[in-house]
Order: C-alpha cells, then sequence, then structure tokens
C-alpha cells in the first residue's frame, strides 16, 4: 500500500487518524501497531512471520543482554545524560563493574554479536543469496549452487538497520531494554517508516510511544508536510519518471548524448523527490499521530562538497554507519592516514551493498569512497581558494552527484559505461537530434518547478508572507490545491512508483 494510493488516502489513513485521536495513549499504541501490520500485511502478507521472527529475537536479545550484565548497571541515567553524539561517540559500551572492565569478551558483547549476525543474517539471505550464487557460479564455471529467486522483503533494508542500532544502544547502556514486547514492536513497524524510513533510534521513538499528545497545531502542521511531500512525489518525481523510463526503454545507441545529460538531471531530481517526498509524508504522518521522525533530507543538491552532499542526503542512514560503524573503528580521529582510508572504505563499501546486490551498486558505493578519500586527506575545498574556485568546486560536486545517480540507475556497468561514453559524445551517437528538443520542451516547465523546489526559496517565501502579511490561510488553501492536484493526477493513472521500495 503506497502513500500515495487512492486506498491510503481515502480509507486507511483517515480511519487511523480519526481512532488514534479518540483512543487512550495505551489503547491508541495497541492501535497503531495493529494498523502497522495491516499496512504491511496488504502488499507482503508471506513475510508477516519475518517480521515477527525479528521482532522477537531482538526483544529476546535486548532483554538477555541486560540479565546477564547484572541489575547494578544504571542504564537509565546513562540514557538520561547520553545523547545522541555521545553515543556516537563511545566505541564500546560503559563498563558495569570491576570484573568486567578487566574481561575482554563479555556475555552482553557476546549477545550483542549474535544478535547484529542474525539480523544481518536475515537481510543478507534475502537481499544477497541470488547475488552470491551468480557469483559462485561464475567463478566456479558451472552451475554450483541453485539461485532462489527470493522475492525482496519490503522494508527489511531499514528496520534491519533499527533493530541493530537498538540492540547496540542497550548494549552501550545509553537505553534500557524495552521490557513492553508491543512498545517494541510498534518502534519496529510503525508504518510512516516502516518501508523506507527514516531510520530511527529507540531513544527518541521510545519516548514518543510512552508520552505523545496530538495538538491541533502539530496536526495541522503535519497535514502540510504530508501534502508538501505527495505533491514533490506525485507531480514532480512522478513525472520525471515516466520521461526517464520512456527514454531508458529505448537501445543506448539511440539515445543522443545532450538526451543523456537531460535524462540524467531528470533522475536526479526524481530521485531527490521520490525519496524526499516519501520522507516529507512519513514526518508528516509521524506529527499527526504524535511521533517526531527524523529529518532525512536538508536540499542535499545545494552541498558545497562530496562530504556535505552525505550530510544533507538520507541523513539517517549516514548517522547509522557514522554512530554504528565508522566511529567505532575510530572515524577520523586516528593517527594513521592508512587506517582512516580502511574506515572510509568499509563505510563505503557497506553504503553500496545496503543500497542492492548488484555491481552497480558496489562501485557507485566505491566511487563516493574515492571521492571523498580524496577530500579528506588534501582539506577540499581548502580555505585559501576564491569564490571561483569554490563555485567550480560546487559545480564538480553536483557533476560528480549526476554521474553517480547514472551508474545508480544503470541496468548494468556495461550499460552505465556506455551511457557515460554518450553523454561525452564518445560513442558515435549524435549529441542534439530532434528527439531531444521535444522532450525538454515537453518538461522544461517540471524541471524548473523542480529547481526550484530543491532549494529553500519557496518555503522561506511561503514563511516571510506568513510572518509579514498574517495569511495563513491563503497559504493552507494553496496546499488544498496541491492536495487536489495531486489526487488528480493519481485519479489520471499517473505513473506511480516509489523509488526506494527495491532498497
Amino acid at each position: 500500500m503506497l502513500f500515495s494510493s487512492m486506498i491510503f488516502l481515502w480509507l486507511f489513513l483517515p480511519f487511523v487518524l480519526v481512532v488514534n485521536l479518540v483512543l487512550p495513549i495505551r489503547l491508541s499504541n495497541l492501535f497503531l501497531l495493529a494498523m502497522s501490520f495491516i499496512f504491511y500485511a496488504w502488499g507482503e502478507q508471506e513475510y508477516i512471520w519475518l517480521l515477527l521472527l525479528s521482532l522477537a529475537v531482538n526483544y529476546a536479545g535486548a532483554m538477555g543482554m541486560e540479565a546477564v550484565r547484572g541489575s547494578g548497571h544504571d542504564a537509565g541515567t546513562a540514557g538520561a545524560d547520553a545523547g545522541a553524539d555521545g553515543a556516537a561517540a563511545m566505541s564500546d559500551r560503559q563498563t558495569t563493574s570491576g570484573a568486567s572492565k578487566q574481561t575482554l569478551i563479555t556475555p552482553d558483547k557476546l549477545l550483542l554479536v549474535a544478535l547484529v549476525a542474525v539480523n544481518l543474517g536475515f537481510l543478507g539471505y534475502f537481499k544477497y543469496f541470488d547475488f552470491l550464487t551468480g557469483l559462485v557460479n561464475k567463478l566456479a564455471g558451472g552451475t554450483v549452487m541453485e539461485p532462489k529467486n527470493l522475492l525482496l522483503p519490503v522494508g527489511i533494508s531499514f528496520y534491519t538497520f533499527q533493530m541493530i542500532s537498538y540492540g547496540a544502544d542497550v548494549y552501550r547502556g545509553t537505553i534500557r531494554a524495552e521490557r513492553n514486547l508491543l512498545n517494541l514492536g510498534l518502534y519496529m513497524s510503525f508504518f510512516p517508516k516502516m518501508i523506507q524510513g527514516p531510520i530511527e533510534r529507540y531513544q527518541g521513538m521510545g519516548a514518543c510511544i510512552r508520552n505523545r499528545h496530538v495538538t491541533p497545531e502539530l496536526f495541522a502542521c503535519g497535514a502540510r508536510r504530508f501534502i508538501y511531500g505527495l505533491g514533490k512525489k506525485v507531480i514532480l518525481a512522478n513525472q520525471f519518471g515516466s520521461v526517464v523510463d520512456k527514454v531508458l526503454a529505448n537501445p543506448m545507441d539511440q539515445i543522443s548524448g545532450g538526451l543523456g545529460w537531460y535524462v540524467g538531471i531528470l533522475y536526479t531530481l526524481q530521485i531527490y523527490f521520490d525519496f524526499s517526498g516519501y520522507s516529507d509524508m512519513a514526518v508528516g504522518l509521524g506529527k499527526m499521530l504524535g511521533f517526531e521522525l527524523t529529518e532525512n533530507f536538508n536540499y542535499p543538491y545545494l552541498a558545497r562538497t562530496v562530504g556535505e552532499f552525505w550530510r544533507r542526503w538520507h541523513i539517517s542512514l549516514g548517522q547509522f554507519f557514522r554512530d554504528y560503524v565508522y566511529v567505532p573503528m575510530g572515524g577520523s580521529r586516528v593517527t594513521s592516514k592508512f587506517i582512516l582510508v580502511r574506515n572510509l572504505f568499509v563505510v563505503w563499501l557497506l553504503t553500496g551493498i545496503w543500497h542492492g546486490a548488484s555491481w552497480n551498486f558496489i562501485m557507485w558505493g566505491l566511487g563516493y569512497f574515492l571521492l571523498l578519500t580524496i577530500e579528506k586527506l588534501i582539506m577540499l575545498p581548502r580555505n585559501d581558494w576564491g569564490i571561483i574556485s569554490k563555485s567550480l568546486y560546487r559545480c564538480f560536486t553536483l557533476l560528480a552527484v549526476l554521474l553517480g545517480w547514472v551508474l545508480f540507475r544503470a541496468d548494468g556497468m556495461h550499460s552505465a559505461f556506455y551511457y557515460v561514453k554518450s553523454m561525452f559524445g564518445l560513442s558515435g551517437n549524435a549529441f542534439f537530434n530532434g528527439n531531444t528538443v521535444r522532450y525538454i520542451t515537453n518538461s522544461a516547465v517540471l524541471l524548473v518547478l523542480a529547481v526550484l523546489f530543491s532549494t529553500p526559496v519557496i518555503s522561506n517565501t511561503l514563511n516571510y508572507l506568513e510572518k509579514r502579511y498574517r495569511i495563513r490561510i491563503l497559504i493552507d488553501l494553496c496546499y488544498i490545491v496541491l492536495f487536489l492536484l495531486a489526487v488528480s493526477s493519481l485519479v489520471m493513472g499517473a505513473n506511480n512508483p516509489f523509488i526506494y521500495f527495491n532498497f
């Protein structure tokens, strides 16, 4: 069930919002848990067992860590005192007793390792078994292993990382293990962020589960945010996606170099408005239900460097790898440049693998490893650069991101390589033809709108007008019009995929 489907917009969502408002918080939590499982089962009922198994394993594992650690450790105090950054900076948990200080391998550490292994085992089997099977067969020169053609459980990459973060935080002592299985189930399966994130920490979301209140102001803010995301998804991302799919359905030798650049730009905008639109809808839904979800995007195409781009794009994923992989290995505060490069390599190899079982994604991740390594080692852009040099480096960053998305979108490494050759006029294709003019003409207006909405120009203008002229009612009318336009587009049967369902 998509957020942009008629069933969700007119049946599921109104029912959930109304019932959530009238129930007391404990019954509301149980209701939201049930509706989250119904939401998931609507299109993924064959993997409900996996969701329940993962929940049971992580619940038992976290409780086991606290049990073997003993009752002397005041995790509640640690959780109150340690923020998210503080937790990230801890390369190991706070020791709990004199004996544990002297012991390298503790029972709770063994339980954590087992818990992470089980979570990654679920993810690895369903997401990478067939890829590894093909690789083994290719290396062996014959069929050694039979592929299973497994269907990828929707949202498994997101909820697996959430549960790993939960177990790691219990081990570190920044949170207590949740004793209420239903609360932990709601954290894991909460439908607004279940299938595409953001990747939430239990420290923040657990507080909302235990104590939240939906005010009229919070509900209205959430409704506006949901509509804003729906508009980005349906009016911009879907339209760009239709053009991209139509062009790339043609043989590569029929796509001109100029059209290749134009489609690359459209896909760069499509993936942003698709994923950030979903994130806006998730945050909006959370607010309407009394939850504050993590912001996942901060105008990434305004980034001045590649590193800054990744601090603005899919923020919750970047924070996960920072706090649970990069910093525990030493992060950037290491004495050896070799160790720094190793840390970056591990993080970006894992980032590529997380996105999909394909050489495209692995090479995409390693490409960012190379760029970020150069930036960190040479400290680019340099402080003594002038405005022109810094502006040129900003353009380089956008170019690197665009070419990265070409690799991300391609069907294989060969297709990606040929497409990039075509973009630079190295494949023998014409650079400009009638098709190029036609496609640019048909989508030029939406392209201009997309460029504006990928910056804070529109939101800053609306905020200024509201504060300066007190025209909230007119702005709300604009949101109503945007909602009607989005729904009209859906009624007319517009292309309506969600890119990140694949991950």
